[in-house]
């Protein structure tokens, strides 16, 4: 029996803060991300990986967890978070295929609650990488952390957000985070020169006000779901419970 099948084709990265699912229909893939949903997990749970709690119903289900120990991504650290791993073994993965130039490595961004940039060397090793906090955490960090900043909207104001120096206070709080944010990508860039993936629940806010070089950059937003279906394929059904 297939891991894919054993998981019934699905996937389910558990965040910070929100839960990715992914489902494989034939050749498409289905994905969505939300809060936590302890009752989708059903009686056929997905093949599963997590940097946040697990509900007790996935915790009887360890042989279709993912580890950092089943991605192969050489020189990973013990300490290194699954999903980073996932998503960069992904990256260079995708990048292999489609035969891109990987002579300098790649850079992945994963823009989620944390922005965490992760670094795979020309020979496709992790090769280190930055956190930061993503764009909801430093929005939340300010209006917390000050009398006078108020909390802002979920969803970013596009409008808004066309203005390098908005009057309001919202908007300006949005803009300055995202400038951080491409700042601190631009800056780790120029360091690593090689190709830049870019995924996450902000992903494609990032790459629509990314004013660097494009020839090099790759939009994938689900590529850890991706991977957890693909080395969930692999999984023994004989593996610990």
């Amino acid at each position: 029996m297939t891991g894919s099948e054993r998981g019934g084709g699905r996937a389910l990265l558990i965040g910070n803060s929100r839960w990715h699912w992914a489902q494989r229909q034939d050749h498409d893939l289905r994905v969505d991300h939300g809060p936590p949903e302890p009752g989708r997990i059903g009686n056929d749970p997905p093949v599963w990986a997590a940097v946040g709690p697990v509900p007790e119903s996935l915790m009887a289900h360890q042989d279709l967890r993912i580890r950092l120990e089943d991605v192969p991504l050489p020189k990973a650290p013990p300490w290194l978070g699954v999903d980073r791993a996932l998503g960069a073994w992904m990256a260079w993965r995708c990048s292999q295929e489609q035969q891109l130039d990987c002579s300098r490595g790649l850079l992945l961004v994963d823009a989620g609650t944390v922005l965490s940039l992760t670094r795979v060397t020309a020979d496709g090793c992790f090769g280190g990488g930055q956190l930061i906090p993503g764009y909801r955490l430093q929005l939340q960090a300010m209006a917390e952390g000050t009398l006078g900043l108020p909390s802002t909207p979920e969803v970013p104001n596009n409008d808004a957000l066309q203005e390098v120096f908005p009057q309001q206070t919202v908007a300006a709080m949005q803009r300055g985070v995202l400038e951080a944010m491409l700042a601190s990508i631009a800056a780790a860039q120029q360091h690593a020169q090689g190709l830049l993936w870019i995924c996450g629940g902000d992903a494609a806010l990032l790459k629509k006000h990314w004013t660097g070089a494009t020839k090099l950059l790759q939009l994938e937003g689900d590529l850890q779901l991706q991977a957890l279906l693909s080395l969930g394929a692999g999984l023994s059904s004989g593996r610990d419970r």
